[in-house]
């Protein structure tokens, strides 16, 4: 599972170079208030690169990280054509979504990620 870094800097809207292989990487650290700046990746090359930079532990430091959520993997429900035979299936078993839940698109398609659905042959 990938781990998601966050670098914090006390300079603010600091732009640093980091060297990831044979490559020389610009990272921006954000900051709204100009002095705690920030910079995420999940790229674990790059979280290598960072932490092994001479300014690392100096100019910047780990802020925290946590674990990235695996997204669930969506089956296509390629045999529907409508919104209105969307809401049927997703109405009926197995799903048994309530019909309040079913009033718009927006709300079909939202039902449908929940229930790990997506509907490939419907445009908006």
């Amino acid at each position: 599972m990938k781990t998601i870094k966050t670098y914090e800097t006390l300079h603010g809207n600091l732009n640093t170079i980091v060297r990831m292989g044979g490559k020389k990487i610009r990272i921006r650290f954000i900051a709204r208030d100009n002095i705690h700046g920030y910079y995420t990746t999940s790229n674990t090359e790059l979280q290598d690169a960072i932490e092994q930079d001479i300014d690392y532990g100096r100019l910047f430091d780990l802020h925290h990280e946590v674990e990235a959520v695996p997204q669930p993997e969506l089956k296509k429900a390629g045999h529907i054509a409508s919104w209105q035979a969307a809401r049927e299936l997703l109405h009926a078993e197995p799903y048994r979504v309530p019909l309040d839940k079913l009033r718009s698109p927006s709300g079909i398609e939202r039902a449908a990620r929940e229930k790990g659905l997506v509907f490939p042959n419907i445009t908006a």
